[in-house]
């Protein structure tokens, strides 16, 4: 038997009314996806995804609060992020953040060009964790609150590259430049300040 896709089953659950969302386009060769966090505390829509370089894949999001009354939280039109099905987001529940990737290439900037963002969103911050383009290789797992460190989520890939592993790096979050949510239509700027 075929499985049935759990994320349209809950974000029938959420209710959520993806008309609202900024600049939203009916589902066109992809559907939208739909994750909630391990606690059901957010529910988080990816939408308009549309592949951005060859058999890699980018879209918009939208983060909701409470599932029984769904409230908008985060949605930008301007900032969207690398999508890769159920490796797309990480949880850190302790420090209460979500983290995603954003392709950020400049060639005239030193920077590293594929970033962690990571997001609170009870304290209305942002901020990034400056990665290259192997960003998409890696994910965070919570150690304790206000630390993560990075874990493969695609080990065959980081065999290939033939390049230093920087598994179980951690990350302290308290030592990352948080900005205000409110520039988040902006992230692409802040990134390169």
């Amino acid at each position: 038997s075929k499985l049935k896709k759990p994320e349209m089953n809950e974000i029938l659950s959420w209710n959520i009314n993806k008309e609202k969302l900024i600049d939203y386009k009916a589902e066109g060769w992809t559907e939208d996806y739909f994750v909630s966090s391990p606690n059901n505390e957010y529910g988080i829509i990816v939408y308009n995804i549309e592949e951005w370089r060859m058999g890699a894949y980018a879209g918009l999001i939208g983060i909701y609060s409470n599932s029984e009354n769904p409230k908008l939280e985060l949605n930008s039109s301007r900032t969207w992020i690398y999508f890769q099905n159920d490796k797309t987001f990480d949880f850190l529940e302790k420090s209460e953040c979500i983290v995603c990737r954003k392709p950020a290439h400049n060639p005239n900037n030193p920077k590293g060009g594929f970033p962690f963002i990571i997001i609170n969103l009870k304290k209305k911050k942002y901020a990034f964790f400056d990665f290259d383009p192997t960003s998409i290789y890696y994910g965070l797992k919570e150690t304790e609150k206000n630390k993560a460190k990075l874990i493969e989520v695609h080990p065959r890939d980081l065999e290939y590259l033939n390049r230093e592993k920087r598994t179980n790096e951690i990350v302290d979050l308290e030592k990352l430049k948080w900005l205000d949510l409110i520039d988040f239509d902006r992230a692409l700027e802040k990134y390169y300040e």
